[in-house]
């Protein structure tokens, strides 16, 4: 009678322990990739000017002043550039597109992400 409760008992056991044997061994380490966002940089709104979030602008080094262009006009600038941000236009060759990710109007101020 004892043998035949252990026989009864063991299929149960060894389920159980086969379906946490099986989270144990299932990979969740690397199974989602990390998000990665771009850095936004503050640009001052030239007056008059209007820009909306997700508007295409190109952006130009010129010195070491940036500028941000809509078509042929000077929408923005970017008054105290980042080392990393002048870099970055150097290398492509001065000029680069930007996007609008949100705009503040209280300080006429737009955040712009460069592609």
């Amino acid at each position: 009678m004892g043998i035949d409760f252990v026989r009864k008992a063991a299929p149960t056991f060894r389920k159980g322990l086969d379906k946490k044997r099986i989270e144990l061994v299932t990979p969740t380490l690397f199974t989602q990739q990390p998000d990665c966002t771009p850095r936004s940089y503050a640009a001052e709104v030239h007056d008059g000017e209007k820009l909306q979030a997700g508007q295409e602008l190109g952006v130009r080094l010129e010195g070491q002043k940036v500028v941000v262009l809509r078509g042929l006009d000077q929408v923005a600038t970017f008054n105290s550039p980042p080392a990393d941000l002048i870099s970055a236009l150097a290398a492509s060759h001065g000029e680069a597109c930007g996007t609008v990710s949100q705009v503040h109007e209280l300080s006429q101020t737009a955040e712009i992400t460069l592609c």
